[in-house]
């Protein structure tokens, strides 16, 4: 067989594969990892596949570093399955911008899958951490307070956080109690002193928990030993009613301006909240942005009547453009949460 003949059938044996294969083919994927201060030194991550193919296949990995490390999969993948993969870096001892690829390969070696990894890698400084500069002993985190962001009762508030053990050892995730309403997890069952990993908060609510914005101390035990206290963040919205002639919620003015206000003066106005619909209408809270803007407490608007809000805003101790909301809670399923905004002019 000729050269030429020889490197024909090599091609068609290839494009054959490809298109046995190409069902199975998915797009790399790319990944920002963010910024890394200096002062690590390793980065652990999980990552997520599923596999497209319709039956069982086996897969292996491969990186395009040897700073990049994973253990081998080695069972059969079912069709659909989803995995996660649990990597490490051995990050650099110079900053600047960096990559590293993950490829997941079938049994002819055909990229399944492609992780193209990137981050920033900031000059070392000793003792200080520029990023991940809030401590929650044994972790540190960008945030101050970990934020939940809002959702209604009944459902379940979760985000994941990025936090880096600094606290002299391995922790066993496994083995962290929160509360029957929060959950706390990782990825893995321990993570290792200086290293990151994802922290993912769970807030079960139900139809008996505080509307409105709250903040918690969350405590962490390991068994019996306090690990660490969490500061947690969200806004609880009222369910909707389920019913179509339910409440709704009208008021006389959204937005109200004080105008010139002297320092030390009380300023006040009248707001009205009426129904307009077929059914009570319960003020679930109401939530001042300041103390020096309070309000007088209603509980429930009945159907067709309206009840007589009274704002008062105190000038005391108060200079410049002054900007201050309510916020009504009520069971209206269309506005749930109605904000009014009052300004003023302090001088």
């Amino acid at each position: 067989m000729s050269g030429s003949s020889r490197s024909i059938q090599i091609l068609l044996v290839t494009t054959l594969l490809c298109l046995a294969h190409m069902c199975r083919t998915q797009e790399l994927e790319f990944v920002d990892l963010g910024v890394v201060e200096g002062e690590f030194k390793r980065y652990n991550r999980t990552l997520t596949w599923t596999s497209q193919a319709t039956d069982s296949i086996r897969i292996r990995l491969w990186s395009n570093s040897e700073d990049l490390s994973f253990a081998p999969v080695k069972r059969p993948i079912a069709g659909g399955e989803e995995i996660e993969i649990a990597i490490s870096i051995d990050l650099p001892d110079t900053a600047g911008d960096f990559e590293y690829e993950l490829r997941v390969l079938d049994e002819n070696d055909l990229v399944l899958h492609g992780f193209q990894m990137s981050f920033k890698m900031l000059q070392s400084e000793l003792d200080v951490f520029k990023a991940y500069r809030n401590v929650h002993f044994p972790f540190r985190a960008k945030e101050e307070v970990f934020n939940l962001k809002s959702a209604q009762r009944g459902d379940t508030l979760t985000a994941i956080f990025d936090v880096y053990n600094l606290g002299g050892r391995d922790i066993k995730t496994r083995e962290l109690l929160a509360g029957d309403s929060i959950k706390v997890s990782f990825p893995t069952n321990e993570v290792a002193h200086n290293t990151f990993s994802k922290m993912r908060i769970e807030f079960i609510t139900n139809d008996q928990s505080e509307l409105g914005f709250q903040k918690h101390a969350i405590k962490i035990y390991n068994q019996t030993k306090l690990v660490t206290v969490l500061p947690v963040q969200y806004t609880l919205l009222p369910k909707p009613s389920e019913t179509l002639e339910g409440p709704k919620l009208s008021t006389s003015l959204i937005n109200h301006d004080f105008k010139v206000v002297k320092e030390g003066q009380i300023r006040e106005v009248t707001v009205s909240l009426a129904n307009n619909g077929g059914s009570p209408l319960r003020i679930e809270k109401m939530e001042s942005s300041c103390e020096c803007l309070s309000f007088n407490e209603i509980d429930q608007v009945d159907p067709g009547t309206s009840q007589s809000l009274r704002v008062k805003f105190n000038a005391k101790g108060r200079a410049g453009l002054e900007r201050k909301t309510i916020a009504i809670f009520t069971n209206d399923p269309q506005k749930s949460v109605l904000v009014l905004t009052f300004r003023a002019h302090v001088k």
